[in-house]
């Protein structure tokens, strides 16, 4: 009952992510190419900029200490504070759909950034700490089932819908208000265990190892969100097919299915459980794998192997279970991390705000391409492809250093059982026979 309870609260996430990718893969790129095609590169990178500086500023609001204790007040005022943010984030998003005047438009998308990171990270840091182990395994598989259900479903329905504000404006005030009513009946009691100031002690420094995983993730969000946003473009402009709002909605939505299949295959739907141990380590070998793929696609789509549109798709697919291995992985490794009550590093903060790190990297990015490949005559399609590949080939490198780096073993492991070394994805454990024999050679 409990588990049940928990994952109808989660659907808070598919709302979040509906309208996150809803504003970053097809509406303001449909926006800008019917209102202002000649600088539609330019003031796409510019929009998507301030809404990445909105988002991380929301983000670094929500951890103030002041913002984070307001969950733990009474169910009363803290649903009251849930729905003052869930309202504000579907106006601002309504009126996106509704205005037409520039400036309008790029402050209802500044104000939904802000609102909706504050609110997704307070919200998130809040389950993550306040969940007993157990249950933790629930929130994080069903927080990745909703999340790539709204990836999956908003670029498929707005490349058919966009041209419909009024049955649009209806149909996220819907979500929205199913996501209050779901959200009011969680059972939020805090456990007896539970510190009031449990998520804002005293934030330790990331080892090496994490550091490494917070530079392969943010890679890898750098790149995936280069290569959706300007997604029609490259339709449009490098592959010149026609209708490309359409085509560029279905290719991104087919990559969503199948990241969405691969989380509910082997994450919502395994039969083995999450390990939450006191010193987890993240599956190295399987996100090299992934990121092989996603390195081989992003050549195809840059030599022009097949102008096919079904061809495109096909590869999409296989880019899709890559990046559902990557979503997989580490929002289990970034959880499980910050579950462990003898440390605090601040992982899942830190995690949470990458997409928008790694969009702000993006958008800058893009600005500069979109600027230089006007001023130069270059092709900007091309340049965006190449910068998005030579990320993935980073990711790779970062990947591999992590690999071969062992992550270090806590100093609070039991002295009677064998330490755990984690090295090329595999654990292995020395008895006390074994460390002689290897003292004596």
């Amino acid at each position: 009952m409990l588990n049940t309870l928990i994952f109808k609260r989660n659907t808070i996430y598919f709302f979040t992510s509906f309208i996150w990718t809803a504003t970053l893969s097809v509406l303001p790129q449909a926006y800008f190419m019917s209102n202002y095609p000649e600088q539609k590169n330019t003031f796409l990178s510019l929009f998507l900029l301030l809404g990445t500086l909105a988002s991380i500023g929301g983000i670094l609001t929500s951890q103030k200490d002041k913002f984070y204790s307001s969950l733990i007040a009474p169910v009363r005022r803290r649903n009251f504070l849930t729905a003052c943010c869930i309202f504000t984030m579907t106006a601002s998003f309504s009126g996106l759909l509704a205005v037409k005047n520039l400036w309008l438009y790029f402050a209802c998308f500044v104000l939904l950034k802000f609102i909706s990171n504050f609110f997704y990270n307070c919200l998130d840091r809040f389950f993550v700490a306040e969940s007993e182990r157990e249950q933790l395994e629930i929130h994080v598989r069903s927080n990745l089932f909703f999340q790539l259900l709204g990836i999956m479903l908003a670029p498929l329905y707005f490349s058919c819908f966009a041209a419909n504000p009024i049955q649009n404006i209806i149909l996220i005030w819907t979500i929205a208000l199913l996501s209050l009513l779901f959200l009011s009946q969680d059972p939020q009691e805090i456990r007896p265990d539970f510190r009031a100031d449990e998520g804002s002690l005293p934030k330790s420094k990331l080892n090496l190892y994490d550091r490494l995983f917070v530079a392969y993730s943010a890679l890898i969000l750098t790149a995936v969100t280069m290569l959706i946003s300007m997604m029609i473009y490259i339709l449009s402009d490098y592959y010149q097919f026609s209708n490309p709002t359409a085509k560029g909605g279905t290719i991104i939505g087919v990559i969503s299915i199948f990241a969405v299949l691969t989380v509910l295959r082997f994450g919502f739907f395994s039969k083995q459980p999450i390990k939450l141990t006191d010193n987890p380590n993240f599956s190295a070998n399987s996100n090299g794998i992934a990121t092989l793929v996603l390195i081989l696609i992003t050549l195809l789509f840059y030599l022009k192997i097949s102008r096919s549109f079904a061809f495109l798709l096909g590869g999409c697919s296989l880019a899709g279970i890559s990046y559902g291995i990557f979503l997989f992985c580490t929002r289990n490794y970034a959880s499980r991390a910050s579950a462990n009550t003898k440390i605090n590093t601040g992982l899942i903060s830190i995690y949470n705000n990458l997409p928008n790190y790694a969009s702000l990297a993006c958008y800058l990015l893009t600005l500069s391409v979109s600027l230089a490949a006007k001023t130069y005559g270059l092709d900007f399609s091309k340049l965006m492809l190449k910068i998005v590949w030579g990320f993935f080939v980073m990711a790779l490198i970062t990947l591999y250093l992590m690999r071969i780096k062992t992550k270090p073993v806590l100093m609070i492991q039991r002295l009677d059982k064998p330490p755990k070394i984690a090295g090329l994805g595999l654990n292995k454990g020395f008895t006390d026979r074994d460390i002689d024999r290897k003292s004596k050679k």
